[in-house]
């Protein structure tokens, strides 16, 4: 039986009619009381979502299959209310936020860490996997939501989206600043594509504007402090703490 709670996600209201009691634990950073006003987005895990995702991923358990099942909900819906998924890891330094993206076990989380490491307390970790991103006026932005990727990284919070850097694997520490449309097949393997036409449309319309405004870089680099000093320069135009 389903039972319902609410969240605010990326300055939505969502209705989350769910199955398992675990989980409102799941959603508890984002949790709201019942609007008096209506939701944006409802989201529902019914069983046949729920075996569908078990389908995809079957050693993911029911639980993660019943998350993945409401995220998708959520991430088909989102870009009617001008935002969309960005597969990436996503962090704050001083308040400014920065996308790691990479394909999958190139090593995004394990930059991320590093800055943590080596930066301290003035890096955020804003999420681990999955933000949503939008644009208020004409600034783009990152959100965080509860889906953090394995290592569960993520605080509810919303930062000015400031670069997206794009990691390759090298034995060379070094960065360039480069054009959206050179790298348009790793950037597009990001998103979250809608099965929707109109969704889809409307992604990929606000991709064009974010990307306009939002510097990209390509980051070949180790898995050492080398290539926080590499990447942390471009991105933020500081120089590297001593």
């Amino acid at each position: 039986m389903e039972k319902q709670i609410y969240i605010s996600l990326a300055g939505l209201t969502v209705e989350i009619n769910y199955l398992r009691k675990r989980i409102p634990c799941f959603f508890r950073d984002y949790l709201i009381e019942k609007p008096e006003n209506g939701v944006d987005i409802v989201a529902t895990a019914t069983p046949e979502g729920v075996e569908e995702e078990l389908a995809t991923e079957p050693t993911s358990g029911a639980f993660n299959a019943e998350t993945a099942c409401l995220f998708r909900c959520i991430a088909e819906r989102s870009p009617y209310f001008g935002s969309f998924l960005f597969h990436s890891a996503a962090i704050a330094y001083e308040g400014e936020g920065y996308l790691f993206g990479a394909l999958s076990g190139t090593g995004k989380s394990t930059h991320i860490s590093l800055w943590r490491e080596y930066l301290g307390d003035r890096v955020e970790i804003v999420n681990g996997d999955k933000p949503l991103l939008r644009m208020t006026g004409e600034e783009p932005e990152i959100c965080s939501t509860p889906w953090a990727g394995k290592e569960g990284w993520q605080i509810n919070e919303i930062v000015p989206l400031r670069g997206i850097c794009l990691l390759c694997r090298g034995d060379e520490n070094k960065i360039e600043r480069v054009e959206p449309k050179d790298c348009m097949r790793l950037i597009i393997q990001q998103v979250y594509l809608p099965r929707d036409k109109q969704a889809l449309v409307l992604t990929l319309d606000l991709l064009d504007r974010i990307l306009r405004k939002t510097p990209v870089y390509l980051l070949h680099c180790d898995m050492t402090e080398e290539a926080v000093k590499t990447s942390f320069p471009a991105l933020t135009g500081k120089p590297y703490p001593n």
